[in-house]
């Protein structure tokens, strides 16, 4: 690729984006014009000068920390289709190879042999085709040696039987969407921990389930993007439309694809695409979106454009607090709800489980904190999850209220919470993964009328549920036109 062209494509969500870092980019960017060259085209032959965001984006995977030491070990890199993903992994992975000092092992790995071939075979052909390159490596069918450093570029896929005693250097991980599980991801990033510094890319597109190991670095890297979450060592740029988008809109497309500003992916290929193609495909492919087992339960854009960032929790109104509390696999919310005039302000704290499962004690304290800040009226949670940190919560003098999630409080709660956020009077901050969370609930018809649920999806929705409550109860008092207590009592006369 050279292409005289300048793109400014920024990534819709990026850990750190052309900044003053030190970074190893740049030597990067000239190791590809000096070493490797155009495949395809009138150019081909010629030196591969990589355009502006690729450029951009390699200085910012290859940035230092003030140490030192290379600020990302771990990143994610989401493109849609016919953005050059192969050709950026083979840089990465040749530089690594050549570059990475002695005894380097690099690795193209993904789900199946035959896409691990991919990035190996883009960089076996230009080692072939550069005269300096060929001139210190040896080719073989899975692997590519430098008999001077003993370093070795290898293939590795996930059906096959897993090597030990990995100790990776570089790793370039294509179409993460496809991994079944977290082995091979885990066997690699814990293999390079003897290494001073590693790095680990996976370079992919979306896919549908959030709940698959893309999916779960996908929604980590959002939080670590948005400042929700600390992610140190992780990078992650990812070009998408915005969700729930009009497919149409051209201008989306560009977000999603870098290519299409400098010529490089036609537009009017892609407009065929979108007649010829489903809209599910559409949208994963070519807008690099998540795509949902089902349609959401809000019409689509209301939550999405619901943010209003001029206003926050006032520490004089009384605020409602729900809680769902989660099993050791699900995420836990906490969304607070505040009335302020004609409108609910509303925040939302999401938990996901580590390792050794959720910090219930984490949970706890945020909860406390939330009671000396606040005006807290209530603390609205369902006491099957939750009893026994509720009690010592209550005990502290938080005012902890039960809430069941049965089907006579949800299906009433659920329908005061669609009719308040269709008719625009919930807003928010625009938290990513609250907006995702609220946006993955599916309707579920029972006898009684509708409630919240997964549906066939994986998605997390605790944020959902939560924001549910807390409008029930924030509202309740507004609808009674009474006091939290009198609710108390009425809803316990009413069953």
């Amino acid at each position: 690729m050279n292409i005289d062209v300048v793109t400014t494509s920024r990534p819709t969500w990026c850990t750190s984006w052309c900044d003053d870092a030190v970074t190893d980019g740049d030597a990067v960017v000239d190791f590809a014009s000096t070493f490797l060259h155009v495949e395809k085209g009138v150019r081909a032959g010629q030196p591969l000068v990589l355009v502006q965001w690729q450029a951009d984006l390699l200085r910012a995977l290859y940035a230092r920390d003030e140490s030192g030491m290379r600020r990302y070990r771990r990143a994610v890199i989401g493109l849609g289709r016919k953005n050059g993903k192969s050709l950026i992994g083979s840089v990465i992975a040749l530089h690594g190879l050549i570059e990475g000092g002695h005894g380097a092992e690099v690795y193209a790995a993904a789900g199946d042999r035959q896409q691990a071939r991919v990035v190996f075979d883009e960089a076996r052909r230009q080692v072939a085709n550069s005269p300096a390159l060929n001139g210190v490596c040896k080719i073989y069918r899975d692997a590519i040696a430098v008999p001077a450093t003993g370093s070795v570029f290898r293939v590795l896929s996930s059906d096959a039987k897993l090597q030990q005693g990995l100790n990776p250097s570089t790793v370039v991980f294509d179409e993460l969407h496809v991994q079944k599980d977290d082995e091979l991801w885990d066997a690699l990033t814990l293999g390079s921990g003897a290494r001073v510094d590693p790095l680990i890319v996976a370079i992919t597109t979306a896919g549908y389930d959030l709940d698959s190991l893309c999916g779960r670095l996908y929604q980590f890297g959002k939080r670590v993007a948005g400042g929700e979450e600390p992610g140190k060592y992780f990078g992650f740029w990812w070009w998408q439309a915005v969700d729930e988008c009009d497919a149409s809109d051209r201008e989306q497309w560009r977000a999603a694809n870098p290519n299409i500003d400098i010529g490089l992916l036609d537009v009017e290929d892609m407009a065929l695409a979108h007649h010829q193609t489903s809209d599910s495909a559409f949208r994963r492919y070519r807008l690099n979106q998540f795509v949902r087992a089902q349609d959401s339960w809000l019409p689509a854009g209301v939550f999405e454009s619901s943010v209003r960032l001029d206003l926050e929790l006032s520490a004089d109104l009384p605020l409602f607090v729900g809680v769902d509390m989660a099993l050791k696999h699900d995420s836990v919310a906490v969304v607070c709800a505040q009335v302020q005039d004609k409108l609910v302000v509303t925040r939302a704290k999401i938990w996901y489980p580590q390792v050794s499962g959720l910090d219930v004690a984490e949970v706890e304290s945020y909860l406390r904190d939330l009671h000396l800040r606040f005006n807290v009226r209530e603390f609205a949670y369902d006491p099957a999850y939750f009893q026994r940190s509720a009690e010592q919560l209550l005990d502290d003098g938080l005012p902890m209220v039960e809430y069941p999630q049965n089907r006579g409080r949800m299906i009433p709660a659920c329908g005061n919470a669609y009719e308040m956020i269709v008719n625009r009077r919930v807003v928010h901050d625009g938290s990513p993964t609250f907006v995702d969370q609220v946006l993955s609930a599916a309707q579920r018809m029972t006898d009684e009328g509708w409630r919240l649920s997964k549906g066939k999806s994986r998605r997390k929705i605790d944020a959902a549920i939560a924001l549910v409550i807390a409008l029930d109860r924030a509202t309740m008092v507004t609808r009674l036109n009474t006091t939290p207590d009198v609710v108390n009592i009425w809803e316990s006369s009413n069953g």
